[in-house]
């Protein structure tokens, strides 16, 4: 509970208290001023008490939030170093692949020698290009993961800054009550 907050609460519970101590005498000595007095301050320590209590949970709902929308951009960027690995991890693979089949080439004729270079050649791109399309489709699914977690954040901000609104509102209308 913030320091705020814990001044709100004390304040509350011992406006309830005073509120009640007037109701009681209020009632007791037969003066009906001090007992509605005594009923106003208890009512006004309850919207202030509810008030308080909405704003935690805004503030909860805050965190929690943020927690989710890190969680989502570590992910995200996990995601990508995966990506990356695979991508370098295929490159190297396709580099070895070449190689070995230039070596075996080398071993044939000279007319072989060209035909199988071709042919290393063109598995290598297409090994190449398959992994730079399946690189570039986990980096884009991860960016929409990160995209979807950024907007989610930014509606629970949104929705515990109304909540926070809504606490204020009722905490000053307390206060206001309290003027009257």
């Amino acid at each position: 509970m913030a320091p705020d907050q814990a001044g709100e609460a004390r304040k509350g519970l011992i406006d309830s208290v005073k509120g009640k101590a007037k109701e009681v005498v209020g009632s007791l000595s037969g003066n009906d001023s001090l007992t509605a007095e005594g009923q106003l301050e208890q009512t006004q320590a309850r919207e202030r008490k509810d008030a308080n209590a909405a704003e935690a949970v805004a503030d909860a709902e805050s965190a929690q939030a943020k927690a989710r929308a890190d969680d989502a951009a570590f992910e995200g960027e996990r995601r990508r170093i995966v990506a990356e690995a695979d991508a370098a991890s295929a490159q190297q693979s396709a580099t070895r692949q070449q190689a070995a089949e230039k070596q075996a080439a080398d071993q044939a004729a000279n007319a072989e020698v060209t035909r199988a270079n071709e042919q290393a050649e063109a598995l290598r791109k297409r090994d190449q290009l398959a992994a730079d399309v399946k690189a570039e489709a986990e980096v884009d699914a991860a960016s929409d993961d990160y995209v979807d977690a950024v907007a989610e954040h930014q509606e629970s901000a949104a929705d515990a800054a109304a909540k926070r609104d809504e606490a204020d509102r009722l905490r000053a209308y307390a206060h206001s009550e309290e003027g009257n």
